[in-house]
């Protein structure tokens, strides 16, 4: 997940996290690892941070969405205050060689 973090506020969002990220990690929901955030560095990228999470199966964001833990939560919602609103990115990745690759037919000639 890509997040922009609010002007002013990099360096507290970086102590923030030093101080957070054994939290991220014990108290996922089960099914869920937390591999680690990251930012963007020597001016490459958009200034942005990335959250990286490990889940197998699309199960596990019901999981997520149904886990309801009072110090995930706590975590959670100090994190968010961070973020510029409306610009974070989630994506879903999975290993290359366990795409399901769809090709067009090729065209008789």
């Amino acid at each position: 997940m890509a997040n922009n973090i609010k002007p002013g506020r990099y360096k507290e969002y970086q102590n923030w996290l030093k101080k957070n990220e054994k939290l991220l990690r014990e108290r996922a929901p089960k099914s869920w690892k937390y591999l680690g955030t990251f930012g963007t560095v020597m001016g490459f990228g958009r200034y942005d941070t990335y959250q990286f999470w490990q889940i197998r199966k699309y199960g596990d964001f019901d999981t997520m969405r149904e886990y309801n833990e009072d110090v995930w939560n706590r975590v959670n919602a100090e994190g968010i205050d961070f973020l510029v609103e409306g610009v974070g990115e989630a994506i879903l990745i999975r290993e290359m060689s366990d795409v399901l690759i769809i090709e067009p037919k090729k065209k008789k000639k």
